[in-house]
């Protein structure tokens, strides 16, 4: 049941990102046509987890040979072989050494390097029944001493720790942005209503070769000190973000901003930001996404996931689980999506709940009377 509890989440998790940050509206032929940008998903690195997980518990070889009486050989796929030998290629293909994975993604590649998989000369599995020029067997027996090494080094203490580490981290990342947005809405220490922005802080095609974490930092470090002498980011009041890295088009930050409820064109102030980033911050090699947009509500709305953007008042139930929702995944993203880090870089963070200033109009409770009512900041 854990086992399946946690697939479940990384899988919402996953399409979360995919929902909120890769879609994008074109118009074809007069017509407003959305379109999913592949380039931008991380789903090997999923499929990769599951695999290593599902030796982790148990799951051994991924083929087994028959030979029937009347001397032919028939190869018969077990469960890995099944799920996952088809696609070793693309796995090893998208290997990078500029970023740190998780735990069960590190021990794959780890194995891999081991056996000369990567490197200067790519290496790739053919059918599992032909041989190996280097190793002197056939493909199936080589995934089956890559499957058995996994195990070993899944059984280790250092990999357990770790392991331990990371979900003890996604769970303390969640705790804290859900205790963020409570005292943001709180009567003691935050505001009846905010406006929620949603965008993805990209880098243009010609320009991602050249992008590393550390020059990401500094351009979200640039973006969120604006707020100190901007007029259009000092709207900004509290925020989280989060760093990911997409398999083709290299490393974006993706955003959600507390923005001051004295302003209610939320698509428009979103798309102002963008260009912010664009312009100013990144000087014309940024690009974004604004999950603001009309019909990124419509579509969010239509998929049941509800609408966590725009103006949200404290209650507001509806929205608010869904701002939650968002805020809760961008936490959890970086256990199965990571970059390299070093003492100084951070892959996920939030702002500190700005200290309340003066009291504002009454905080009105649906059927309550009026005497009854709150006041609140």
């Amino acid at each position: 049941m854990h086992k399946l509890t946690e697939t479940r989440e990384a899988l919402g998790t996953l399409a979360y990102l995919d929902e909120r940050t890769k879609l994008e509206q074109i118009e074809v032929e007069g017509k407003n046509t959305v379109i999913f940008h592949k380039d931008y998903e991380s789903r090997h690195l999923f499929n990769i987890e599951m695999f290593v997980r599902d030796i982790e518990k148990g799951s051994k070889g991924g083929f087994t040979v028959e030979v029937t009486r009347y001397g032919r050989v028939k190869i018969h796929e077990l469960h890995l072989g099944k799920q996952y030998y088809r696609l070793l290629n693309g796995w090893l293909e998208h290997y990078s050494d500029l970023y740190v994975y998780s735990a069960r993604v590190n021990v794959f590649y780890d194995v891999c390097k081991e056996h000369g998989m990567i490197g200067e000369y790519p290496f790739s599995f053919g059918e599992p029944n032909e041989l190996v020029e280097v190793e002197g067997m056939q493909y199936m027996e080589l995934f089956d001493v890559l499957v058995e090494q996994i195990h070993v080094r899944c059984q280790s203490r250092e990999f357990k720790e770790r392991e331990r580490l990371r979900r003890e981290n996604a769970e303390r990342n969640k705790k804290n942005v859900l205790a963020m947005e409570d005292a943001m809405f709180s009567e003691d220490t935050g505001r009846s209503r905010w406006l929620i922005l949603s965008l993805t802080l990209r880098y243009e095609p010609e320009f991602r070769d050249g992008i590393t974490v550390e020059l990401l930092q500094r351009h979200r470090d640039r973006f969120f000190a604006a707020k100190r002498f901007n007029t259009l980011m000092s709207g900004i009041k509290g925020y989280v973000w989060a760093i990911e890295q997409g398999e083709k088009t290299g490393l974006h930050l993706h955003v959600v901003l507390f923005y001051s409820a004295d302003h209610n064109h939320d698509e428009f102030i979103a798309q102002k930001i963008g260009e912010y980033w664009v312009d100013s911050v990144t000087e014309g090699k940024g690009g974004y996404w604004n999950s603001n947009a009309e019909w990124r509500k419509q579509f969010y709305e239509k998929r049941g996931h509800g609408i966590g953007v725009g103006q949200i008042n404290w209650n507001d139930a509806e929205k608010r689980d869904a701002l939650r929702k968002n805020l809760t995944y961008l936490a959890k993203a970086e256990q199965y999506v990571m970059v390299k880090e070093t003492e100084n870089i951070r892959t996920f963070d939030m702002g500190r709940v700005p200290k309340k200033v003066r009291a504002g109009r009454p905080r009105a409770v649906p059927g309550m009377p009026e005497s009854e009512n709150r006041s609140v900041a």
